[in-house]
C-alpha cells in the first residue's frame, strides 16, 4: 500500500520523537519495536521492573559448554575467554553479565591471553553452563559452579571434579565452603 508523502511525513516525524536513532531503522522494524514495547509495558508494569530489569529478561541468555575448563586456566579465566573469543561478546557485556568490574574482566583476559594464547578446542559436550550463574558476588567463580553443577545437575563430586578437572577433595571443600556463605541468618 503507497502512502502520500504528507502520510510518509508524519509518520516519520513521530518515528522520530520516539525512537531517537530511527533514522537507522526501516519501517517493519519500527512496526516490531511498537509490538515489543505493547507485549512488554504490561509486564513492566505488572511486576515493578525497571528497564533494566526489563532488558536482563529480554536479553539472549548465554551459555557455555563445560568442556572448555581446563587446568591451566581458573574457571572465570575460561568463561572470561570463551565469551571474548568464540562468542564476539564485548568485556563490558561480560563486565555486566558476570557482575564483575570492567577493569577486572579486561585484566583477566590479558593474563588469560598470556597462559593459554591458542583458542579453544570446543568438544562435543552434554553440559552447557548458564553464564547468569556467575552474577551472584558472594561466592567466587568455582563455588558458583560447582554449586550449579551439584543442586541444579544433580552430580556427584567426583562427576564434578572431572568436568572441571580438579581433585574431588578441592570439589568437596568448595562446596562446603558454598554453602557456609550460603547460609541465611533465621
Amino acid at each position: 500500500m503507497k502512502r502520500k508523502k504528507a502520510e510518509k511525513s508524519i509518520l516519520k516525524n513521530k518515528i522520530s520523537s520516539q525512537y531517537p536513532f530511527s533514522s537507522k531503522l526501516t519501517q517493519e522494524e519500527v512496526v516490531k519495536l511498537e509490538k515489543a514495547k505493547k507485549l512488554l509495558l504490561p509486564i513492566k508494569e505488572k511486576y515493578k521492573l525497571t528497564f533494566d530489569e526489563l532488558e536482563k529478561l529480554v536479553e539472549e541468555e548465554l551459555f557455555f559448554p563445560a568442556a572448555i575448563l581446563n587446568k591451566k586456566l581458573t574457571v572465570l579465566e575460561s568463561v572470561v575467554k570463551y565469551l571474548k573469543e568464540e562468542q564476539g561478546v564485548s568485556l563490558r557485556r561480560i563486565s555486566n553479565l558476570l557482575g564483575r568490574d570492567e577493569r577486572n574482566i579486561w585484566h583477566i583476559y590479558n593474563r588469560t591471553r598470556k597462559k593459554y594464547p591458542k583458542r579453544f578446542v570446543i568438544k562435543k559436550t552434554e553440559f552447557w553452563i548458564p553464564v547468569a550463574i556467575f552474577s551472584d558476588k558472594k561466592l567466587s567463580a568455582l563455588e558458583v559452579i560447582v554449586s550449579y553443577l551439584k543442586e541444579e545437575l544433580s552430580l556427584t563430586y567426583h562427576e564434578i571434579a572431572l568436568l572441571l578437572k580438579r581433585d574431588d577433595r578441592t570439589i568437596w571443600t568448595v562446596y562446603q565452603r558454598a554453602e557456609k556463605k550460603n547460609v541465611k541468618p533465621k
